[in-house]
């Protein structure tokens, strides 16, 4: 009898960040641990700040941010004196409760690389923009 032909296993596609990571990380002899986050300026429209210091200043002032907006949302259930509009409450929520993490694990990501990139005496060169569309 013959064996079946195996299947390949249909894989999550990776997303173009995610491409570029790998990418970019190869280039420079790096692990994509040692990389880190994304540190390409394609698609945005101002210079990221994507060093460990800069990514935990980010993610302070994203939590400080959003604390203050889920006080002011409380105050306006608790208050009673209008309506609350729960479209925009639901939506505010929803989007705390997913930026702050998220900016999080990105400080934790780039800082657990710089630790790596030390550890091995390994230095990292910005990418440019030469695989912008723009270009």
């Amino acid at each position: 009898m013959s064996q079946p032909l195996e299947q390949p296993q249909r894989g999550r596609r990776k997303g173009y960040y995610a491409r570029q990571v790998e990418a970019e990380a190869a280039r420079q002899g790096l692990t994509v641990e040692e990389y880190g986050v994304y540190k390409g300026d394609v698609g945005s429209a101002v210079k990221p700040i994507n060093s460990a210091g800069g990514l935990l200043f980010l993610s302070i002032l994203i939590t400080l941010i959003v604390t203050v907006v889920a006080v002011l949302m409380v105050k306006v259930l608790t208050d009673g004196t209008e309506e609350p509009n729960w479209g925009q409450l639901v939506f505010a929520a929803a989007f705390g409760l997913w930026i702050v993490p998220t900016t999080w694990a990105y400080y934790v990501n780039e800082r657990k690389a710089a630790r790596l990139r030390r550890q091995n005496g390994k230095t990292i060169e910005l990418p440019t923009r030469r695989n912008s569309v723009r270009d």
